[in-house]
């Protein structure tokens, strides 16, 4: 079986505490995802930019998980409620105190720490967890014919309403990362998420399909209604998500006529196809959503090697060079080291780790946008 797009994912490592003078990086978390998608609330319905929060699990036996988030307010302010507990399949609306959020900057659920948060306690979950914004980019239309599970080089597939693709092609990144829920019919309370931007999908799956990150359950069909809308979703498989953060959401220029800022996360790829490696393979960071600021660039290196466990002393401080394989202005497509095959196995033996540097300059604006990582190869 040839390797999906869905099938690499981008992990978290250890230390992901998006604050300063704290380590960062380490082995690889499979709790922990990274977020790349913005989430602009802007025409949604919301109130100065902003939007409450629902909850919902995709069975209705997680009643007892406990689910934590935090973001920024409408005056760039970093809130954090206290925890909501799921109610399984029935949506807890604007949750969370009815905070309302301009953007998200992380979230937990049961067992999962992350960015300052720390486990909230509660049941372990059982099945996806969905933090969504209140206001839907659609609701309330049917699917169409066209949903498929994975075969050959095609993703598992959801075929929209006709006409609903048109709403992600306006979006950050086309709606990659837009959550998906059926909400009635065939497949009710699955969840799922936009694996591929719409746009390079209209091209290869079909006009108003969408690639998500996983195969269904059940097939959805023309009897499915759905919502789409932006948010957290913590998947239960191939790894079971509890945590999940955006990459540099909390990093802050200084002042003006002070000094330049540099920042350093850690993260891993993965392919967690079972049988099959992605060969000459290569990474960028193909694009950002919405642009730098002015001055500010992200850069990409790879580590030397598979399975590394590095930390830098702080987000500040850069990792050696012996570790590796050097910082490549982006966007450029920077080989895989070794054979150039990111084996398949979905275990840290064949993780390998990326590295992201911001550079913001003193007296600019923060960045808070999103970077859109790509990972290309072959399969044989």
């Amino acid at each position: 079986m040839s390797v999906t797009p869905n099938q690499i994912v981008i992990y978290g490592s250890a230390n992901m505490p998006e604050a300063d003078s704290v380590t960062v990086g380490g082995s690889i978390d499979f709790t922990k995802r990274v977020q790349f998608a913005d989430l602009p609330w802007v025409g949604l319905g919301g109130t100065a930019n902003t939007d409450t929060m629902d909850l919902v699990s995709g069975t209705l036996g997680d009643t007892g998980v406990h689910v934590q988030i935090s973001g920024r307010d409408s005056s760039g302010i970093v809130q954090t409620p206290a925890f909501v507990t799921c109610n399984g399949t029935t949506v807890v609306s604007s949750s969370f105190s009815g905070q309302r959020f301009q953007r998200l900057i992380a979230g937990v659920i049961t067992g999962g720490s992350i960015a300052g948060l720390i486990n909230p306690a509660g049941t372990a979950a059982t099945s996806d967890i969905a933090v969504m914004a209140h206001n839907r980019i659609s609701t309330g239309l049917n699917g169409s014919a066209g949903s498929v599970n994975t075969t050959g080089t095609t993703p598992p597939l959801f075929a929209l309403h006709a006409g609903d693709g048109a709403l992600l092609t306006g979006l950050p990144y086309q709606g990659l990362g837009v959550i998906v829920r059926i909400t009635s019919g065939a497949g009710i309370n699955q969840l799922r998420y936009v694996s591929v931007p719409y746009a390079a999908g209209t091209a290869g799956y079909g006009t108003d399909i969408v690639a998500v990150n996983r195969d269904w359950t059940t097939v959805p069909g023309l009897t499915s209604f759905y919502d789409l809308a932006y948010g957290f979703l913590f998947d239960i498989t191939p790894n079971a998500v509890s945590a999940i953060t955006r990459m540099f959401a909390t990093s802050a220029a200084d002042v003006p006529g002070g000094a330049q800022r540099l920042y350093y996360e850690k993260v891993f790829v993965v392919n967690t196809n079972g049988t099959t490696s992605l060969v000459t393979s290569q990474v960028q960071i193909a694009s950002e959503s919405g642009a730098l600021p002015a001055g500010a660039t992200l850069d990409l290196a790879t580590g030397t090697g598979f399975n590394d466990n590095v930390t830098i002393t702080n987000r500040q401080t850069a990792p050696g060079a012996g570790s590796i394989g050097g910082f490549v202005v982006q966007p450029s497509a920077i080989n895989v080291p070794g054979n150039q095959a990111l084996t398949f196995g979905n275990s840290a033996a064949v993780s390998l780790a990326l590295w992201a540097r911001l550079t913001i300059n003193a007296g600019t604006q923060t960045y808070q946008g999103a970077a859109d990582f790509r990972v290309t190869g072959n399969t044989t």
